[in-house]
């Protein structure tokens, strides 16, 4: 037989140059309740919660169920550090970097975006880093630090950007 709900949830907080999750509260929810609204959080600036509910009945507690999401999301700031790019034969480049740092990203991050273009080869005096055709492709995922970029043309420089997008 239900008796209600334990809703609780944490924030996710900067200790030592490392995150962890810390409890910030809870709530008994009645049985008959199909929603509950948690006030008071910290909107300033876009900060990470997770949410959990789980089942309170006569035989003890259920498993919890966990949604995690963040406060003010907004557009990425910042750049994205530590972009590497290695050659993975002569047709794909292994592009490589840092994931975003939390206070910079504004929301929950869908992934990276990883533009690149062939520079243009051509007479000494014209501009040495002018690109022809930007291409695009997404790295899904909000901790994704890799991505190749593969039908390449061989003996051909590319210029690489990594940019965080939500």
């Amino acid at each position: 037989q239900l008796r209600g709900y334990i809703v609780f949830w944490r924030e996710w907080i900067p200790v030592n140059n490392m995150y962890q999750w810390e409890e910030k509260g809870w709530e008994h929810v009645d049985g008959s309740q199909s929603a509950f609204a948690v006030t008071g959080l910290r909107v300033a600036v876009p900060t990470r919660f997770k949410f959990g509910v789980l089942a309170d009945t006569v035989g003890g507690f259920g498993t919890e169920t966990y949604v995690d999401d963040y406060t003010n999301t907004g557009e990425p700031q910042g750049h994205v550090e530590d972009v590497v790019v290695t050659s993975a034969g002569p047709n794909a480049l292994n592009v490589t970097w840092t994931p975003l740092a939390l206070e910079w990203r504004n929301g929950r991050l869908l992934g990276y975006r990883v533009r690149y273009c062939r520079v243009a080869v051509g007479p000494v005096d014209s501009c040495p880093d002018a690109c022809t055709q930007t291409q695009e492709v997404n790295a899904s995922g909000e901790e994704t630090t890799s991505h190749q970029l593969r039908d390449l043309s061989p003996f051909t420089t590319y210029r690489v950007q990594v940019v965080a997008f939500n």
